[in-house]
């Protein structure tokens, strides 16, 4: 075990400790405490970089740390939101909060069997995507000020997006990640956004509201720009190349947004760029 394992196991044991609260009945800790374990999932790839401590022993914990605390410990939360919360029946509700450990272990699976991950790129929805968007969901400002009769449709709107987004871990689609990135035009304006705003926004919630919803309202508007737009700026010969990798061919590398020499010409290098 190496200085960066025992950061990886943080994100375990916060992620643990979040379902401890969640026995007790503290909803709103058990968040801020998953929101904890991704400083530490953050901070073990910066400190094994930083002391260059990569190996397969990390490669695996990272990854299976990432599974629990992102698919199980987040159904549970799921669930506690739902029965809770909500105040659905316990069926509802673990119907809809087994979605993420069930498509999340699938998703796992699938990655022992084949690539899932490349530079630059996902084929299908990552799971730390998906919990941090389940998680700003669950404590924005559409659940704090939905009241009365709107309650239950908001409820049903949140149901619906987190059962969804499952889905798209099994989806064929490319996501944009940060592995060997380099982040140029609208994905850098997004990055920034990400990482300024959401410190601003922390702040801003505690002052106005005395809890951190202007944070989750932020994470939310950022994925949801990163569902609807990121996949614009992905050359359409990576896309080809990927269609290949997803047949079981081997993926050509380096991929074209890799190459150096490669600028996007145009906003939408997928619509505008089809001439590689």
């Amino acid at each position: 075990m190496k200085l960066k394992d025992y950061i990886t196991l943080g994100n375990l044991l916060s992620g643990f400790a979040a379902v401890i609260a969640l026995f007790e009945g503290r909803f709103s800790l058990a968040c801020y405490l998953i929101c904890l374990a991704y400083v530490f999932d953050v901070l073990d790839g910066l400190v094994a970089r930083l002391t260059r401590q990569h190996d397969t022993f990390g490669s695996i914990l990272d990854s299976v740390c990432d599974f629990v605390t992102n698919s199980i410990f987040m159904s549970l939360l799921v669930f506690d939101f739902f029965w809770r919360e909500a105040g659905w029946p316990v069926g509802l509700a673990a119907l809809v909060g087994a979605f993420p450990a069930a498509l999340g272990t699938i998703r796992q699976a699938r990655q022992q069997d084949r690539p899932l991950s490349f530079p630059c790129y996902w084929i299908g929805l990552p799971r730390p995507a998906l919990a941090l968007f389940t998680l700003a969901l669950l404590n924005s400002s559409l659940v704090a000020l939905a009241t009365g009769a709107l309650r239950p449709w908001v409820n049903g709107l949140l149901a619906l997006l987190i059962v969804a987004g499952s889905l798209l871990h099994l989806s064929h689609l490319p996501f944009v990640n940060h592995h060997e990135r380099r982040f140029m035009t609208f994905l850098r304006l997004g990055a920034w956004i990400f990482l300024l705003g959401s410190p601003l926004a922390f702040a801003a919630s505690l002052v106005l509201f005395g809890d951190g919803r202007l944070l989750f309202d932020h994470w939310v508007f950022c994925f949801l720009i990163y569902l609807g737009l990121a996949w614009t700026q992905i050359p359409y010969a990576d896309i080809e190349r990927l269609r290949e990798a997803i047949r079981g061919e081997p993926v050509r590398l380096p991929l074209v947004h890799r190459d150096v020499d490669w600028r996007p010409r145009t906003w939408a290098p997928f619509f505008l760029e089809r001439d590689g």
